[in-house]
């Protein structure tokens, strides 16, 4: 009669399914196929198998369960170390490694008579794993969480535990921690597995002051450029007119009448009746050219004062950029610039995420 069945019966016999692989061991004929080496190796594994046998039949399931460890590090092709393992795991309520152990046995054990009833008991307990670990609840764990902060969790409050744990059923969840005098916490989505605890590190922020963060100064700049362009052009305009006035006053007296030099370069004569055709042209035209220009340099003065005043009140009202901010490092023959962009990325170079 085989190992296999005699331990079977034994097991039966107890009444405990545990006890099957703990009073059991692998049958001692060498399967085919295996190596000099791997033959060794499966020897070694049966009397680690053994020992580990012996400490649960005393009781010593910690004891059992790493020498079953010990024996499948040696030997990983061994059904029955395989359903030790599951079962020591399973006693000790760690289903994870439980559905590990009991996958791998019905992988390795062939489905034959002397397996079949270890078979059929192992899939049934498998799935009651299975759905077992489907169905546990994940832990939202909230660290730095401090006194007097108010948490909602999907929209609803919630209460952590006093270490700070909320069990959630697994799936994606929105948080939301929200104190006075502090920006909110929020992450929208935190997905949570089955058993798994997830740690969420909270950190509420000092709100703002609007007159900390950079501003957009883009208005103020283009006025005040408009303005320095339009008082230079008053510059220009004004200095064109001096020169003209600088001119005429060469030619003409302060009553506007030529002067001789100036008749004579017409050759006309002092005091010649119907006066000198070709230098009252002149005098007019100086006239209307310093007019012109002085005229123009008043428009532009008035123009550009009015343009100070608007760059003054820009300047005053320039709005906050956004809190979340861009810095975006340009190549080195370019500024470093800061501004607020909608999702996130900016253009070449690094990018670094800036809270405030």
């Amino acid at each position: 009669m085989s190992i296999v069945r005699v331990l079977s019966r034994t097991s039966l016999q107890l009444g405990l399914l545990v006890l099957l692989v703990a009073t059991a061991a692998p049958a001692h004929a060498q399967p085919s196929g295996l190596t000099t080496e791997q033959a060794h190796a499966r020897d070694e594994a049966i009397e680690i198998f053994n020992q580990g046998r012996a400490a649960f039949k005393a009781g010593d399931y910690d004891a059992a369960q790493q020498l079953f460890l010990k024996a499948w590090g040696k030997f990983d092709r061994e059904p029955l170390i395989a359903l030790a393992l599951a079962k020591a795991y399973d006693r000790a309520a760690n289903l994870d490694k439980a559905q590990i152990y009991y996958e791998a046995f019905l992988r390795l054990a062939p489905p034959e008579k002397d397996f079949a009833k270890d078979r059929e008991q192992t899939v049934k307990r498998l799935a009651e794993v299975r759905e077992l670990l489907a169905s546990r609840p994940g832990v939202l764990k909230f660290q730095g969480l401090p006194t007097g902060a108010r948490l909602t969790l999907d929209d609803q409050p919630a209460d952590p535990d006093t270490n700070g744990e909320i069990k959630v059923t697994a799936g994606t969840h929105a948080v939301r921690v929200a104190m006075d005098k502090r920006e909110p916490f929020v992450r929208p989505a935190v997905a949570v597995a089955a058993g798994e605890t997830k740690v969420i590190d909270v950190v509420l922020m000092a709100p703002v002051d609007p007159s900390t963060l950079p501003h957009d100064y883009t208005l103020t700049w283009v006025l005040g450029s408009a303005a320095a362009a339009t008082v230079l052009t008053g510059g220009i305009f004004g200095i064109l007119a001096l020169e003209r006035t600088d001119a005429y006053s060469k030619r003409f007296d302060s009553q506007g009448y030529a002067y001789q030099s100036t008749l004579d370069d017409y050759g006309c004569k002092l005091g010649q009746s119907g006066g000198c055709p070709q230098a009252i042209a002149e005098g007019q035209n100086f006239v209307s050219q310093i007019e012109f220009r002085r005229n123009a340099m008043f428009i532009s003065f008035g123009v550009g004062a009015a343009l100070t005043a608007a760059t003054v009140i820009a300047a005053v009202k320039a709005p906050a950029l956004d809190k979340s901010m861009t810095l975006q490092q340009n190549p080195w023959w370019q500024e470093l610039r800061a501004y607020p962009t909608i999702d996130g990325r900016g253009g070449g170079g690094a990018t670094v995420s800036l809270r405030f």
